[in-house]
C-alpha cells in the first residue's frame, strides 16, 4: 500500500475516532497533517507523532492566524475582550473565547494545542488550551496553570506576539515597555525579557522609546526581526522635512532550545531611508519624498521582509496627495547574516524606478471601478512561500485589499489592468465595504481591515475587520468577497455604544458612507477624503500621533495626541472638560476639524462660490465650500454647503450644526457623524499603559525612581502648566463659542507691516505659555538645548495652494511669538502629559525626541528664570527620576492639582 493511502486510512479513522475520543486524535491529525505537507509519511502512525509538528513557513504577528493544518481561523475582538473561531470547512464561526483586556494580536503553536492572545490593555497573555483541534468537534479553553485567569504577565501595552515555526517559543512585543518577552511554549512559562531601548537598536540616544511592534521569525529559527512603531530623525536630519527620518527594524539572533534570556540577543538595526513617492504636488518641480512610518507589521517571505506603513511627507504645501502614502518597504537578505534596504530595487515601477508606494497604482483603476487610494496599509499576506506569486495588503483606511504580484525574486509589482495590460498606474483591488454590492454591504460590509493570513493552497483569504466585527472571506481564485463571517455583535440600535461605533467608523475611514438627506442629490460617499486618500487615523494612531512634525498654515505642528483631549477620569458623564485644541489655540472643538476633512484631506475648495446654507449676520449666501465633503451640511438646506464652517467664531459641536448621519446594519438610529466622532473621541482613545514597574514585573522600572521623580516635579512645579486631571492647564471654560471681546482673539498678530506677516489665523491668547521655545533647536535660530541635536523643524507657516493651481512663493513667520509689540501671541499651549512618555516627539516643533531633552532645557523647567525657589532640577539625577515619573503617568495616575 502506498504512503498516501496509508495516511489516507489513518485519517479517516482518526477523524472516526475523534467524535469519540478529542483529546487524544486531535493531536494526531495535526502531527499527520504536518508530515503529508513535509513528505515525512510512513507507515506506522507511531512513527508519524514522534516528529514534532512545524510550520512550514516563517511566522509573523498579526490579529488573525489559522492553524498549521488551515482548517481553524483565529481572530481578536478587541471592543469584546475575546477571540474568535472560525472552521474553514465552512467558514462559520464555532466559538468566541472570553480573554484579557483589549486584545491585539494572536498566536498559534503549530500542533494545535495551544493559542496564545496578546492583550495591550491588559499587559498580559492570554493562554489557550485547545483540548480537540477538530473543527467539528472543537474544544478549547483558558489554561489556569499558565498564570492569574489564564494570565502571563509580560509588560506594558503588548501589542503583536508570534510562536517560531517550530513551536518552541513565543515572543511577545511590549510597545510600552520597549522589550520583547520570550515565553518556553513547552512549560508556558517565561524565559525572560529582551531590553530593546537599552541595546545597539537604539542608538545614538537610548533615552528614546523604541516601540517594538511587528514580529516576524525566520522559517529555521534563528532570527526574530522586530520593527520599530515610529521613525526618528536620522543622523543630520530636521523635523518636518520629508527626507529627516529614518525607519528601524531590529533583528536579534535567537536559540529557540536556549533556556535562558542570554540566548537571545539584539544583534543588528536595519534603517529604512525616506523615498521618493512618484507624486508631486502642483507648482512644485520636483516629486515628493516619504519616510517609512508606523511600521505595524512585518512579514517574512523567502529571503525578504515586507513592511506595509504609513509613510508621511511632512514638506508643505497641505494637499491631500502629498502627505501620507502607502509604502510596501523591504529588506534583503533575512536569512544570512546581513540585512539591507531594497525597497526601491524590489519594488518595481518601471523605468522611473519610483517606490516603494502603493498609492501609485491607484492612479488608473481598473475598468468599472472607481478610483480609491490604498490609505493606512497595515497588513500583508502571500499566496504562496517561493517563487512567482501574489500578494494582497490590507488597506485599512479605505476598506481594501489591494493586490499586486511577486516575482521569483522577491520584486513586487503591479497587477496592471488598465488599458493596457502592463499599466504602471493600476493595481487590482477587492472592496470589502461597497454599499452596491450585497456580498460587502449592510452586516457584509468590512471595515477597517487590520489584520490577513492566507491559507497554504493560495486560494482563500480571512481578512479581519476591526470596526464592522467580522472577518471577511475571500476567494482569491476569482478575487471576490466570498463570506463574511460576524465575530461579534454590534451595539444595539439607539443605544451610547452605537454612538461611538459610528464615531470609529469615521475615525478609521478614508471613505465614509452615508444616508441621503431627504430631498438631496449631494453625494453621501467618499466625503471624509479625495478618492479615499487618508484618514484621521492615518495622523492619529488608535486616536494618538503619529509623532510627524507637519508644515500647517499656524507653523511646524507636531500631530497632537488625542487621549488628552477629554477628562478620562469622568468619561461616564454625559459632558466631561475637554482641552483647547492644538499647540496654537486656535480650536475649541473638535468638530472645528471639519475644514481639515475639506482642505487638508480633501480637493479643498470649489474653484468659484456657490450658494450656501444659513448665511451669518451680514454675511454673503455664497460660499467656495464643497456641497459633497466634509460632515456638516447646511442648517437649513442640506443640498448646501454650510456658509460658515470657522474655529471660535460659530460652535460647531454636537447639536450645534447639521451633520449628516449613518445607520450602523440592522439599526433604524440615523447617528449624527460629528456627534458621533466626538464621542469617540471622548471615551474611547485610551492612553497608552505607562511601563510597569519592579513590583509589577521582573525587571521592570524602579518604584522607587517613580515615587522620587513625583516629588521632584511638584517641587519644581511643573503641575502649574501640566496638572489637574487632564495634566494640562489648557482646559475648555466657557461654552463655545468664545467671547471676543473677553478673549481678545482679534487678529492683533496678523495685522500691521511687519515682516513675515503670518496667516490670518485667530487664536486664544490667554492660554498661552511662554517657555522660550519658539525656534528651539532650529539650526542658525540662536535658541537651543546645550547638547542636545539641533532637530526642531523651522518657524515658517505651510506654503499654500494658489487658486491658480501655483504654490504660493513665499512663507510666512509662524505663530509663537510677538510680532508686532503688543505684548501678545508668545507662547503655546501646554501638551497634556497623558501617556506622554510613548508620545515623541515633543514640543510643538519636535525639537526633542526624549523626555531628557526636554528636562535639559533650563528655560522649561524654570521659565524664564521666575520660579522663587531657584533651578529645582538643576541635578542631573533628580531629572532622571522626573523622566521615571513622566513616563509612568497613564489614566490611573492619581492627577497633581496645581498650587
Amino acid at each position: 500500500m502506498s504512503k498516501f493511502a496509508t495516511l489516507h486510512r489513518h485519517i479517516v479513522r482518526l477523524e472516526a475516532g475523534m467524535l469519540r475520543q478529542p483529546i487524544v486524535t486531535g493531536v494526531a491529525l495535526a502531527a499527520l497533517s504536518a508530515l503529508f505537507i513535509t513528505g515525512q509519511v510512513s507507515d506506522g502512525v507511531a512513527n508519524a507523532q514522534s516528529s514534532p509538528a512545524v510550520f512550514n513557513h516563517s511566522t509573523y504577528s498579526s490579529p488573525i492566524a489559522m492553524s498549521a493544518d488551515n482548517k481553524l481561523v483565529w481572530s481578536v475582538n478587541p471592543g469584546d475582550d475575546s477571540v474568535s473561531v472560525i472552521r474553514t470547512d465552512s467558514n462559520e464561526r464555532i466559538i468566541n473565547i472570553k480573554v484579557g483586556d483589549e486584545p491585539q494580536s494572536v498566536a498559534l503553536d503549530p500542533s494545535n494545542q495551544f493559542a496564545y492572545v496578546a492583550n495591550a490593555a491588559g499587559s498580559n497573555v492570554t493562554v489557550i488550551k485547545i483540548k480537540n483541534a477538530n473543527p467539528s468537534a472543537f474544544s478549547a479553553e483558558v489554561d489556569g496553570s499558565a498564570g492569574p485567569q489564564g494570565n502571563i504577565t509580560t509588560g506594558a501595552e503588548p501589542w503583536n506576539i508570534v510562536v517560531s515555526p517550530n513551536g518552541k517559543r513565543v515572543f511577545v512585543a511590549n510597545s510600552g515597555q520597549d522589550t520583547i518577552t520570550v515565553i518556553d511554549a513547552a512549560n508556558r512559562k517565561v524565559i525572560g525579557h529582551v531590553d530593546i531601548r537599552n541595546s545597539l537598536c537604539n542608538d545614538p540616544d537610548r533615552n528614546r522609546r523604541f516601540q517594538p511592534r511587528g514580529l516576524s521569525v525566520t522559517l529555521d529559527n534563528s532570527k526574530l526581526y522586530v520593527t520599530r512603531f515610529f521613525s526618528f530623525v536620522k543622523a543630520g536630519g530636521q523635523q518636518g522635512t520629508d527626507t529627516g527620518r529614518e525607519g528601524l527594524v531590529c533583528r536579534l539572533d535567537i536559540d529557540t532550545s536556549a533556556t535562558s534570556i542570554s540566548g537571545y540577543k539584539v544583534a543588528a538595526a536595519i534603517t529604512l531611508a525616506p523615498r521618493l513617492t512618484g507624486f508631486k504636488p502642483t507648482g512644485l518641480e520636483e516629486p515628493s519624498t516619504a519616510f517609512p512610518n508606523q511600521l505595524q507589521s512585518i512579514v517574512i517571505r523567502g529571503n525578504q521582509a515586507y513592511l506595509p506603513n504609513i509613510a508621511p511627507s511632512p514638506t508643505d504645501p497641505l494637499v491631500f496627495n502629498n502627505e501620507t502614502m502607502a509604502f510596501v518597504n523591504i529588506i534583503d537578505g533575512v536569512n544570512g547574516a546581513s540585512q539591507s534596504d531594497a525597497s526601491l530595487a524590489k519594488f518595481f515601477q518601471g523605468a522611473n524606478n519610483i517606490g516603494p508606494n502603493l498609492h501609485l497604482g491607484a492612479r488608473d483603476p481598473e475598468v468599472g471601478k472607481k478610483k480609491l487610494f490604498f490609505a493606512n496599509p497595515w497588513g500583508i499576506a502571500f499566496t504562496n512561500q517561493s517563487g512567482a506569486g501574489a500578494a494582497y495588503v490590507v488597506s485599512a483606511a479605505s476598506d481594501l485589499l489591494v493586490k499586486v504580484n511577486v516575482s521569483a525574486d522577491g520584486t513586487l509589482s503591479f497587477t496592471g489592468g488598465g488599458v493596457t495590460p502592463s499599466d504602471l498606474d493600476t493595481t487590482r483591488y477587492i472592496d470589502l465595504n461597497d454599499p452596491a454590492n450585497p456580498a460587502t454591504s449592510g452586516f457584509n460590509a468590512g471595515k477597517n481591515p487590520v489584520g490577513i493570513v492566507i491559507n497554504d493552497a493560495g486560494t482563500m483569504a480571512y481578512v479581519s475587520n476591526f470596526v464592522s466585527r467580522n472577518v471577511s472571506v475571500v476567494n482569491l481564485i476569482n478575487d471576490s468577497v466570498a463570506k463574511v463571517v460576524k465575530t461579534t455583535d454590534l451595539p444595539a440600535p439607539g443605544s451610547k455604544a452605537e454612538v461611538v461605533t459610528v464615531g470609529a467608523e469615521q475615525f478609521f475611514s478614508s471613505r465614509g458612507h452615508y444616508n441621503q438627506p431627504v430631498g438631496t442629490t449631494i453625494s453621501i460617499n467618499e466625503r471624509l477624503s479625495s478618492d479615499g486618500w487618508q484618514a484621521c487615523s492615518s495622523c492619529h494612531f488608535k486616536g494618538l500621533t503619529d509623532s510627524v512634525v507637519w508644515s500647517f498654515n499656524t507653523g511646524p505642528r507636531k500631530s497632537v495626541s488625542l487621549n488628552g483631549t477629554f477628562d478620562p477620569h469622568d468619561v461616564l458623564k454625559n459632558k466631561s472638560a475637554q482641552r483647547i485644541l492644538n499647540y496654537s489655540p486656535i480650536r475649541d472643538e473638535v468638530a472645528d476639524f471639519d475644514g481639515n476633512i475639506r482642505d487638508t484631506s480633501g480637493p479643498g475648495g470649489l474653484l468659484n462660490a456657490q450658494a450656501c446654507s444659513d448665511p451669518g449676520p451680514g454675511g454673503t449666501a455664497t460660499s467656495n465650500f464643497d456641497p459633497n465633503h466634509g460632515l456638516i451640511i447646511g442648517d437649513t438646506n442640506a443640498q448646501l454647503a454650510a456658509c460658515t464652517i470657522v474655529n471660535l467664531a460659530k460652535p460647531n459641536g454636537p447639536g450645534t450644526r447639521n451633520e449628516i448621519g449613518v445607520m450602523l446594519p440592522g439599526s433604524n438610529v440615523a447617528v449624527p457623524a460629528w456627534t458621533a466622532l466626538n464621542e469617540w473621541v471622548r471615551v474611547a482613545v485610551r492612553t497608552p499603559n505607562a511601563p510597569l514597574n519592579n513590583v509589577q514585573v521582573q525587571g521592570g522600572v524602579p518604584l522607587g525612581d517613580i515615587i522620587s521623580g513625583q516629588v521632584f516635579f511638584t517641587l519644581a512645579n511643573c503641575a502649574s502648566c501640566h496638572g489637574g486631571n487632564q495634566w494640562t492647564s489648557s482646559i475648555l471654560d466657557f461654552t463655545p463659542p468664545p467671547n471676543d471681546a473677553v478673549e481678545g482673539f482679534t487678529q492683533t498678530e496678523r495685522t500691521g507691516t511687519f515682516v513675515g506677516n503670518p496667516v490670518g489665523t485667530q487664536y486664544l491668547q490667554r492660554f498661552l505659555r511662554n517657555i522660550n521655545s519658539f525656534d528651539l533647536n532650529v539650526p542658525g535660530s540662536g535658541n537651543a538645548i546645550p547638547g542636545q541635536p539641533l532637530i526642531g523643524a523651522v518657524e515658517k507657516t505651510a506654503r499654500t495652494l494658489q487658486a491658480n493651481g501655483t504654490i504660493a512663493a513665499a512663507q510666512n513667520d509662524a505663530l509663537g511669538k510677538d510680532y508686532n509689540g503688543d505684548g501678545r501671541g508668545i507662547g503655546f499651549s501646554p501638551s497634556s502629559l497623558l501617556g506622554i512618555g510613548l508620545l515623541p516627539p515633543y514640543y510643538h516643533n519636535g525639537a526633542c525626541e526624549t523626555l531628557a531633552c526636554v528636562l535639559e532645557d533650563v528655560k522649561h523647567r524654570n521659565p524664564n528664570g521666575n520660579f522663587p525657589f531657584g533651578d529645582v532640577l538643576a541635578d542631573p539625577s533628580k531629572r532622571a527620576k522626573v523622566v521615571k515619573f513622566l513616563e509612568s503617568i497613564d489614566s490611573k495616575t492619581t492627577p497633581i492639582i496645581p498650587r
